[in-house]
């Protein structure tokens, strides 16, 4: 059966059930389908490749392949939405799609496209002619969900990641592991010999323990804190407290992300402790909250919003030079020096 010729009454026979209950399940009522059947209506949409007449439409049409449409896939939850970090790629890529004329057709959720219908219904060339991910490497742990995603990688011919490279893709990234040591030398060089850690078990960890290892200083589990898997400010908060429990706390603390010294920082000055006097702090993303907040943050710049503008120029690439391999970005990130860190304080006291 050719996949334009499918139609409810396919649905239909292969579930066992009457054409107006596929249509129910399709359109989500009028009336309630038990949740049997639809799962029965579900696999036989995903079986056969079912799309919703209007695409079948544009296929008798002859206008076969959506053109500058683009879709954006999130392979995190609802809580990517909240975080500034995000905010500012997705600004990005906005900017850059009006800018080239390029239309954003969705956006959603990784797990929501194991809605066969939905995902039928927007993942394929007649829908999008590119998609953007971000940020992907964790949702693919689970097999169910690479499953998935092979099956759209080969529905469209033009992808892009961001923050880290899926499957051979072409991806616009930062060097996470630099950016760690970067950050981590800049607080050696101010002396520091016990350096804590907050943050996850990714890159930026294997970064930490490389300028450690470099500059002689010393690794220590104890001053290493994985607080959990959000890298929010209440996380960074709960894992200074940790730190400052300690029998023989640290002098300085790297957290991997701005959020999560911005959590330490408040931890810290509750305590009394103040920063950067008895405690300095330097990590990674440059966020406008970072200049802000007192003392101001010494943080590794990342170019959040160049990483969706550059995608858009991938794609556009991709769609111009289709015959050439695709490559990669890496994009530069630079430390910047504010107060967090104590290297302007004594500058001043010299």
């Amino acid at each position: 059966m050719k996949r334009e010729s499918i139609t409810q009454k396919d649905i239909a026979e292969l579930a066992g059930v009457s054409s107006t209950v596929v249509s129910y399940v399709i359109n989500e009522g009028p009336r309630p389908v038990a949740e049997e059947t639809k799962r029965r209506v579900m696999n036989a949409i995903k079986e056969l490749g079912y799309r919703p007449n209007k695409y079948a439409q544009r296929l008798r049409a002859k206008s076969t392949k959506a053109l500058r449409q683009l879709g954006i896939i999130l392979g995190g939850g609802s809580e990517i939405l909240r975080r500034p970090y995000y905010g500012d790629i997705i600004s990005g890529i906005y900017e850059e799609a009006y800018r080239q004329g390029q239309h954003i057709r969705f956006v959603h959720f990784f797990d929501e496209l194991h809605d066969p219908l939905l995902l039928n219904s927007h993942v394929h060339q007649e829908e999008i002619s590119a998609i953007i991910f971000f940020p992907l490497y964790s949702a693919l742990k689970d097999p169910k969900n690479h499953a998935l995603f092979m099956r759209i990688v080969e529905r469209i011919p033009i992808m892009v990641c961001l923050e880290k490279a899926v499957a051979d893709l072409p991806a616009v990234i930062f060097d996470r592991v630099g950016a760690a040591r970067t950050a981590v030398e800049h607080l050696i060089s101010l002396g520091h010999r016990r350096i804590g850690f907050i943050g996850g078990k990714g890159e930026r960890i294997v970064g930490y323990r490389q300028a450690l290892s470099e500059h002689d200083v010393p690794y220590d589990e104890a001053i290493i804190i994985h607080p959990g898997p959000k890298n929010s400010p209440g996380e960074g908060y709960e894992a200074a407290l940790q730190l400052l429990a300690l029998d023989e706390p640290p002098t300085a603390v790297f957290a991997v992300c701005d959020e999560v010294a911005i959590g330490a920082i408040g931890a810290f000055t509750d305590r009394g402790v103040a920063v950067p006097q008895q405690m300095a702090i330097a990590s990674i993303d440059d966020l406008d909250l970072a200049a802000i907040v007192r003392p101001a943050l010494t943080t590794v710049h990342v170019p959040r919003r160049e990483m969706g503008i550059q995608a858009l120029r991938m794609i556009a690439m991709q769609e111009a030079y289709p015959d050439s391999p695709p490559s990669s970005n890496v994009l530069r990130t630079e430390l910047i020096i504010r107060d967090s860190c104590g290297a302007k304080l004594r500058e001043r006291r010299s």
